[in-house]
């Protein structure tokens, strides 16, 4: 049977339907904070597939009823369609790996480099920023754990193809549940190697707790005697990929099999919550060597996945929250090829019936001419063996949904996750209390001066440090502010600077860190935090001129704050890599650090875990006295304007 569909009728209805969904979410948009927040999140991935993937398969489906038309998948009928851009920092046509980067962070980032951002630095993916909240984590995939997609989620490398460093990096992770594919950073040419690296990756994973199981059978003998799980293929196919489907035997694990486990495994009435990240990596292997047939079957599996979530929100629709999109779109597919409206998918349907009757692998079937001319045979065109720069699809279903709709960026994706979940810290009283006062004074304007930060900031009276200023601001309309919250984190910060950055203030003094340090972050995680901040502000208020403060030392010996016992060195550490972050980004920096050492500027010679906060301008180690709030005044009097 031949179909006939006319292309502009057709995107006129897209079209029309992105407005619809669109305009819904904006008359919806007002009543978003009385919406349900979802407790329950599936974030499902289709690796490579863009609209006309989605329509192809629709059309196989209706082909084998034997109808003109299009079958709904279970995705395609969720209420909310968007449509995302994919673009990374350097190409307009981006990699699985910077595109992942960008839906498991909210940044964009290179090609081909995993879970960092252009300048290396590791990126805090909302996987941890979750996971540090108490939700339990699962990943999974059709392709193997340590590729590209699921490897962003939990990993941070220079280059996606570094599977073994990357493999090592994924008990580290402590998320709860991994699934599908297994470890592809053991393979190497030399077996002795081989053998090494699967050594060392599996003795690390079972060091940090995991138990590892090899099919259905295996997880649900091993399930009740472990809080870490992976679920990999049985047998030899161990440290492989999910099969393709057209090759899969009864016994092989699937896709939907290890999403129905990882909510067995993840899902507690009491508990938090969870967040799933699931792929479906083969939709992109296929349309990579434009197999239509590939293709269809596999984004078909997906929905069989989708399908098992679907039932999950059925049960709890006030809680969760599915999302559905692609990293990119492989192979530009065209649901017809050269002159006339017609494609043929019954084509497709006798090839597959052909498929079926001998021993078929994906080697011995998936060769580039025979695929080449099932296309044409079809009527289906391909422009390239690699990815496209067209927008990709998201649907969405449950608590926050709306959020998804029309056009977005593949960085708002996670952004819109957490926003749906309502996924903050449990920040103390005090915050709130003194946030609702900010609330309440005259909005920031842009001739305000707003110092921002922790209780050390707040510890502050700012504008009475410089009257002539205040007094200058004042006849302009402006003030100097002070928005520091005692115990408040760049995470806090975060949360507030809607209060600020609307009226885009003049300048702001940030300072930020020592709480962090108190939350078991590393290092290198509080310096990303601040600087998120930072990128943020410049971003939305790229007027404001912006001052990173260092952060102050602490002085271990008055046993004030347990929780910073023998962190002393960690300040000098994250005060580097901020000024470093700042000298690349061109971000104004003001190193207070070396004014409030014991000895000022010499004590820098001593090692930094000697370097400490004079005690003669602190009570407690940590805040400064009155005339530590002179040091600061001075140091800082200069860029006050």
């Amino acid at each position: 049977m031949k179909l006939r569909i006319s292309f502009l009728k057709a995107a006129v209805c897209f079209v029309a339907a992105i407005l619809f969904v669109s305009a819904s979410f904006a008359q919806a948009d007002g009543n978003l904070k009385e919406q349900p927040k979802a407790k329950y999140v599936f974030l499902f991935i289709g690796d490579g597939m863009g609209f006309s993937h989605v329509a192809l398969t629709e059309a196989y489906l209706a082909t084998k009823k034997g109808i003109i038309g299009s079958e709904p998948l279970t995705f395609t009928q969720f209420p909310v369609l968007g449509m995302a851009t994919t673009y990374s920092t350097k190409n307009m046509i981006t990699c699985s790996s910077a595109a992942a980067t960008a839906l498991a962070s909210g940044y964009k980032t290179n090609n081909n480099t995993v879970g960092i951002y252009p300048d290396s630095i590791p990126v805090y993916q909302i996987s941890y920023k979750l996971r540090d909240l108490g939700y339990k984590i699962g990943l999974m995939s059709t392709v193997g754990i340590d590729h590209a997609t699921p490897a962003c989620f939990y990993a941070h490398n220079i280059n996606r193809k570094n599977y073994y460093e990357i493999s090592m990096e994924l008990p580290e992770s402590g998320f709860d549940f991994f699934g599908g594919g297994g470890f592809g950073g053991v393979s190497d040419k030399d077996p002795q190697k081989a053998s090494e690296k699967e050594k060392n990756i599996y003795g690390k994973v079972a060091k940090y707790g995991y138990t590892v199981a090899y099919g259905l059978d295996e997880y649900k003998s091993k399930k009740s005697s472990s809080d870490k799980m992976i679920l990999f293929q049985k047998g030899d196919k161990k440290d492989k990929i999910l099969p393709y489907v057209i090759e899969r035997k009864p016994e092989d694990l699937t896709l939907a099999q290890v999403v129905s486990s990882a909510i067995d495994f993840l899902y507690t009435p009491e508990g938090k919550g969870f967040f799933m990240m699931c792929e479906g990596g083969k939709i992109d292997w296929a349309a990579h060597v434009n197999d239509p047939v590939g293709t269809i079957l596999e984004t078909i599996d997906m929905d069989e996945a989708i399908k098992v979530a679907y039932e999950f929100y059925k049960q709890h629709p006030d809680e969760t929250l599915i999302v559905v999109t692609a990293d990119h779109e492989t192979g530009g597919l065209a649901l017809g090829y050269k002159k006339g409206y017609v494609y043929d998918l019954k084509v497709l349907d006798d090839a597959m019936s052909h498929f079926k009757q001998e021993e078929v692998t994906a080697d011995n079937y998936m060769t580039r001419e025979v695929l080449d001319t099932l296309s044409k045979k079809a009527r289906l065109g391909w422009s390239t063996r690699s990815h496209t720069g067209i927008y990709v699809p998201v649907f969405a279903v449950g608590a926050g949904s709306q959020m998804f709709a029309g056009r977005i960026d593949n960085t708002d994706i996670p952004k819109n996750i957490m926003k749906a979940m309502g996924a903050v810290a449990p920040y103390t009283d005090h915050y709130y209390k003194r946030k609702a006062v900010f609330d309440k004074e005259s909005p920031i304007t842009e001739n305000d001066i707003v110092f921002l930060g922790n209780s050390l900031t707040e510890g502050g009276n700012w504008a009475s440090y410089f009257p002539d200023v205040q007094k200058a601001l004042q006849k302009k309309g402006g003030a100097i502010r002070n928005r520091g919250i005692v115990g408040d984190t760049f995470g806090g910060i975060d949360d507030r600077l809607d209060q600020i950055l609307p009226g885009k203030p003049k300048t702001i003094f940030f300072m930020s860190g020592a709480n962090d340090v108190s939350h078991n972050l590393t290092a290198d995680s509080i310096a990303n935090g601040i600087m998120n901040v930072v990128r943020r502000i410049k971003k939305e208020s790229p007027k404001t001129k912006v001052y990173l403060q260092s952060l102050l030392p602490i002085n271990e010996s008055f046993k004030r704050y347990r929780l910073l016992t023998g962190k002393t060195a960690m300040f000098s550490e994250i005060n580097a890599k901020l000024e470093a972050m700042c000298k690349k980004e061109k971000v104004a920096f003001i190193n207070l650090y070396p004014l409030f050492l014991t000895n000022g500027p010499a004590d820098l010679a001593l090692p930094a875990s000697e370097q400490v906060l004079n005690p003669n301008i602190t009570r407690d180690g940590l805040h400064v006295t009155k005339e530590g709030y002179k040091i600061w005044q001075e140091a800082i009097r200069k860029y006050v304007k």
